[in-house]
């Protein structure tokens, strides 16, 4: 039997099918068929989803014993916290009824609004900034929005990697 813990590998696996899942799903429903283009919000979800894939990809195969794992499961847990937080942030903005207008950089394209940075925290910055103020439009599956999709998702993502977090006891037995 082997030392380290086979139940890691589950939750890691079950993590990285759920972003490459989730990211297949917002290219093909959740952006523009003809441009390709995807509302901020979508585009920092998918930012999002994308590294924490990379994450659960990287602990599956490396697979290291505990202390790797939760540094692993921290990163992950981060990952999804910052995209529950954006989520819901967008979510309360957006559902108090906010008489304003949007601001103007929402109608630009996403391209445009970070090609005028030059900087990577500049342009994550300005992202995460549009992403939290611009509207969505309203694509629904089963019924729930993009934001609530997005909410679903990172959640999720959030349970999965305090699962890694937490402490488990060894398994005793082969199949156990």
């Amino acid at each position: 039997m082997s030392t380290k813990d086979p139940i890691y590998r589950r939750f890691n696996f079950l993590g990285f099918s759920l972003c490459v899942a989730a990211f297949i799903y917002a290219v093909y429903n959740l952006q523009d068929p003809t441009t390709h283009i995807s509302s901020p919000l979508v585009s920092i979800s998918k930012l999002l989803v994308l590294s924490s894939a990379l994450i659960f990809f990287i602990a599956l195969i490396h697979n290291p014993r505990t202390f790797g794992q939760r540094a692993y499961g921290t990163v992950s847990f981060l990952l999804s916290a910052i995209g529950i937080t954006s989520t819901s942030y967008h979510l309360w903005k957006h559902t108090i009824g906010s008489t304003e207008p949007p601001p103007s950089f929402c109608e630009q394209p996403i391209e445009l609004l970070l090609s005028k940075q030059t900087t990577i925290t500049g342009k994550l910055t300005e992202l995460i900034n549009a992403a939290i103020q611009c509207p969505v439009e309203q694509i629904s599956f089963i019924g729930l929005g993009i934001v609530e999709q997005c909410l679903i998702v990172f959640a999720a993502l959030f349970f999965i990697s305090w699962k890694i977090l937490i402490h488990r006891t060894k398994n005793k037995g082969l199949f156990l």
